[in-house]
């Protein structure tokens, strides 16, 4: 699980800083994201720390109780459809398409870490169901 893990967490924890520090660098930018520059900066870093707390829950399932584990998991998917919020803003807007497909994929990575902890959380195999 480890691996898989590993492989969802790595994209948010790059693509979003570098979000975050375009909104707040570039005016332009900043015009075509959705809550604004303040706003998507709060989102943004809200979803990385969320990105980071469903990877940590998952990955010490053992020493976290299940409740944490549901709650970061339902957290992290309502960040994840924040951040396609924003997605959408830099993809309507056109200019910063770029932006729009790093937040489709951090997006997406969310959905994942927080269904890996909710996963964790109910003691489900990771695997295909028919192999023993």
């Amino acid at each position: 699980m480890s691996t898989l893990l590993v492989l969802w967490v790595v994209g948010p924890i790059f693509e979003l800083p570098v979000t975050v520090m375009a909104v707040s660098s570039f005016p332009e930018v900043a015009a075509d994201a959705a809550f604004g520059s303040p706003g998507t900066q709060v989102v943004l870093a809200a979803a990385f720390v969320m990105a980071l707390l469903a990877a940590g829950v998952s990955w010490a399932e053992k020493q976290v109780s299940k409740t944490v584990q549901c709650g970061a998991g339902v957290v992290s998917w309502a960040a994840a459809g924040l951040v396609a919020a924003v997605m959408l803003g830099f993809l309507v807007g056109g200019e910063w398409v770029v932006f729009g497909v790093l937040l489709a994929h951090s997006a997406a990575s969310l959905g994942v870490l927080g269904w890996l902890a909710v996963r964790s959380a109910s003691n489900v195999p990771l695997g295909h169901p028919g192999r023993r």
